[in-house]
């Protein structure tokens, strides 16, 4: 499995702690490259800055969630990778290249999924591909292929309305990754999801990202759940004007057995570690709040 940076001599410490890789570094293998990252909203009661002066790389194949507190805007950042907004100031690259217009190299797994109602399993599925006008019999093939690896078999004719939560996500899932995109973006895929169906889901998006060379961003307010699926955990600071302020390399072994993950002593270590610095912006969240 790549790398997401080069690890400080004591593995044990955040990443903050490990030297940065030479902006021509960063420039020559970022997947995603954000730099001075800002993002400002008008309304009637004046002008909202979500995000300001985000620098953040990610390289290619690993897998990196951003956690902080509620409206900080983690998915202010997400819907700036995929194209969806323009960034008020600052830069996006993606795999080099700078970003114009919608992200054609990533996918978007939303909060709620997008499956069209009137479309079937397989229907849905083959959705991308249809958007890259592969309308084929090898595109059908590997539709039904996509159904099978996320234990879908026998349902490619079923409708959304006649799916479980669980079921709609892996339609979802499948949906997101057909298209080997490079880039995955994923915003609370599991977070309507109750715990032991979300548990399953994330091992089947391991297991979906393993080996595959897919690079992905991953939203979360669960912090637990991030430090089991990540390479990578950034932590922004409360809103307004969010910013990232702590990273933190995951180095628990793979694969991981998501079953018993969580009572390995190294996963408390790090909750503690990163909890620290997320607890500190999560109580700043409340104060203002309240004011």
């Amino acid at each position: 499995m790549p790398e997401c940076y080069q690890e400080p001599d004591d593995a044990r410490k955040s990443v903050s702690a490990a030297p940065a890789p030479s902006p021509a570094e960063s420039r020559q293998t970022a997947a995603v490259s954000l730099r001075g990252l800002t993002q400002r909203f008008r309304s009637n009661s004046g002008a909202y800055t979500a995000v300001q002066n985000i620098d953040l790389d990610v390289r290619p194949g690993c897998f990196l969630s951003l956690v902080g507190p509620s409206g900080c805007g983690k998915s202010t950042v997400l819907n700036v990778v995929a194209g969806l907004m323009t960034p008020s100031e600052g830069t996006v690259e993606v795999f080099g290249e700078p970003l114009r217009g919608v992200n054609r190299r990533a996918s978007y797994m939303f909060q709620q999924d997008a499956l069209l109602p009137w479309k079937t399993v397989l229907e849905n599925v083959l959705l991308g591909l249809t958007f890259q006008n592969r309308d084929g019999a090898e595109a059908h093939e590997l539709g039904r292929v996509w159904v099978r690896r996320v234990g879908l078999s026998g349902f490619e004719h079923a409708y959304p309305h006649q799916l479980s939560g669980g079921m709609r996500r892996r339609v979802a899932m499948a949906q997101s990754w057909i298209v080997n995109p490079g880039l995955v973006l994923m915003d609370e895929p599991f977070g309507a999801l109750d715990v032991h169906t979300r548990q399953r889901m994330e091992g089947e998006v391991l297991d979906l990202w393993a080996g595959s060379g897919n690079t992905v961003l991953f939203i979360t307010h669960d912090l637990e759940e991030a430090i089991a699926l990540s390479d990578e955990v950034a932590v922004m600071s409360a809103g307004p004007a969010s910013r990232i302020v702590a990273r933190h390399h995951i180095d628990l072994a793979r694969p991981r057995n998501l079953l018993d993950i969580k009572t390995e002593p190294r996963f408390g270590e790090l909750y503690r570690t990163i909890w620290s610095d997320l607890r500190e912006e999560v109580l700043k969240s409340y104060a203002r709040d309240r004011e």
